[in-house]
């Protein structure tokens, strides 16, 4: 009788605290949150810990938690348990590449900070955009996960997936994974997908998916006896819908088999205890896309974030109805671009692209910066070339894009790090004599050994977003003040639609008026970049003449229909 083969031991990767957070409270379970539960799940045995990184980098800065602090607390709080952290790859928790000596940089801080497994991706499988992170990852002497953004269409092939599979392998990385973002990974094809992976490659395989569409438990299942090492799971209060399958569901299914974690049952209870009341106070983050299994996703192939985000745009535009015209329309812009992967930035790119193209008078005659950065190979190479009659009709001779000199998250940064005012304190006055004007207050008495002199210093005033800073550089360093006096600058004002008036398709932040009262402009005419929903939208004339008024600045937050301008 042959001997009946051994299976891999399976180790679970917990997204708690990042995936889980993000997927289904939006990132708003803060550090002071966090860390007292991560005490809690420190040696329980996890592969890994996923939480630092992703979308919850940008989303901490919005709600005023300083990341690198919350990093270097969560690698106090687990001295026994890897902490991991998403990297999407040269974009690293943005949604632009960055210079490779950036990427190095961020890598090797936050690998000073504690992280010590970087799963790098990229949201089109270039694998040119990994190279850098994975590179400095391994300088750091940290582990690797080279990770692949799953997808379904004609271009992605099991023979593409091998390929990229032995690419990451020959960059460095320790483990493969399977990144399924959408949740659209079924077990006959996870089946096939792991078996072929393991023949492709040596290292070990890991599998990621979302219960959005109800498959990732029997996929998962299917995962592990085609030879998966690792799955990822999320503790159950933060688990199922739009995360991870539950963590103790996983633990429970396969223990005393083959696969048996050895994860201890009641030390995972008390973690559940803890994040129950986490939860409750979060509720309202959370939408009704979130918590439930959408056999939409299924339906149209797309993750359930796109659907929602497809039908809030539609909803601010008044037309909750042409829905599914907008679901057709993202399958031939998807075909336009090379068929990418439908992966955070390029996901929003897309959809806000279909409803521009359903509500317009023809397709792509309102554009976005992204599509236009996309299409001069700002983000990527896409899995088959993009369309050239598409391509030539958005950037026609357009020059290639410039980076701005910021690095991360500018005005967010900026916010965090700003000094907060200070209160001035009345100065000690001495005793005025006979009722008169009180006399100065004496001079200290000199020190008993001189200091050395000073050394030179040099002082600027910046004006950041309407805000003027005296900024003073000496050899003790960088100091940032604001001006004393300088007032902030005011809030946008509505004023009203009129004829001539340029008025803002949707909510949103106005990022740059290239034109100015008395400016000649012509019909078509870019006047307004307006940033919505992470995109950035060229605001056109419509119609030729001059600029006779405007009514917002730069940083100006606007209201749907809004007037931004006046052309006469």
């Amino acid at each position: 009788m042959a001997k009946k083969k051994q299976a891999p031991a399976l180790k679970l990767t917990d997204t708690t605290f990042r995936d889980g957070n993000q997927s289904l409270l939006g990132g708003h379970m803060l550090p002071d949150e966090i860390l007292p539960i991560a005490e809690r799940m420190d040696g329980i045995g996890f592969h890994s810990v996923e939480a630092f990184g992703g979308a919850t980098f940008e989303t901490f800065l919005r709600l005023g938690a300083d990341p690198w602090d919350y990093l270097r607390g969560l690698h106090k709080a687990l001295p026994k348990t890897p902490i991991q952290a998403l990297i999407r790859g040269q974009n690293l928790v943005g949604t632009r590449n960055f210079a490779d000596d950036t990427v190095e940089l961020f890598v090797r801080h936050a690998a000073n900070c504690g992280v010590d497994v970087f799963r790098v991706f990229d949201p089109l499988n270039d694998l040119r955009n990994m190279e850098a992170a994975i590179r400095a990852a391994k300088t750091a002497g940290k582990r690797v996960q080279g990770a692949l953004s799953y997808a379904i269409s004609p271009a992605h092939t099991l023979q593409l997936w091998c390929s990229l599979a032995k690419g990451l392998a020959e960059m460095g990385s320790d483990e493969v994974v399977v990144k399924d973002t959408s949740g659209l990974l079924s077990p006959q094809v996870t089946w096939e997908l792991v078996t072929a992976l393991r023949e492709a490659v040596s290292v070990p395989i890991v599998v990621h998916s979302h219960c959005t569409s109800g498959m990732a438990p029997m996929s998962y299942m299917a995962a592990i006896e085609a030879g998966a090492n690792v799955v990822d799971t999320a503790m159950s209060p933060l688990a199922w819908g739009a995360s991870q399958p539950g963590c103790e569901s996983v633990v429970a299914a396969l223990a005393g088999g083959d696969y048996d974690t050895g994860l201890n049952m009641d030390r995972l209870a008390e973690v559940t205890d803890l994040l129950e009341p986490v939860k409750r106070r979060h509720v309202e983050h959370m939408s009704s896309f979130v918590d439930r299994v959408d056999s939409d996703v299924l339906r149209y192939q797309m993750p359930g974030f796109m659907l929602e985000d497809i039908q809030r745009q539609l909803e601010q535009h008044n037309a909750a109805d042409r829905f599914d015209q907008v679901l057709k329309e993202v399958t031939r812009v998807r075909s336009d671009l090379g068929d990418p992967p439908l992966v955070a930035p390029v996901r929003q790119l897309i959809a806000s692209q279909a409803v521009f193209n359903i509500l317009g008078k023809e397709r792509y005659e309102t554009v976005t910066q992204e599509l236009k950065d996309y299409l001069q190979g700002l983000y990527g190479r896409p899995p088959k070339p993009a369309d050239p009659d598409i391509r030539r009709l958005v950037l026609g001779r357009e020059e290639p894009i410039t980076i701005r000199n910021y690095l991360l998250f500018p005005a967010l940064t900026l916010k965090l790090l700003r000094p907060p005012p200070r209160e001035e304190k009345p100065k000690d006055k001495a005793p005025a004599p006979n009722g008169s004007e009180p006399a100065a207050a004496a001079p200290p008495p000199p020190p008993a050994e001189q200091a050395p002199p000073a050394p030179a210093a040099a002082e600027f005033e910046v004006e950041v977003e309407g805000e003027i800073f005296k900024v003073r550089v000496s050899g003790a360093g960088m100091a940032v003040a604001p001006m004393a006096g300088a007032a902030p600058a005011p809030a946008a004002t509505a004023a009203p639609s009129k004829d001539g008036a340029v008025v803002a398709p949707m909510q949103g932040l106005i990022v740059k008026l290239p034109v100015k009262k008395g400016d000649p402009v012509k019909l078509g005419d870019v006047v307004a970049v307006l940033e919505a929903m992470k995109m950035q939208n060229d605001i056109v004339s419509t119609m030729a003449g001059s600029v006779v008024d405007v009514y917002v600045k730069e940083g100006d937050v606007v209201t749907p229909n809004q007037a931004i301008l006046a052309i006469a």
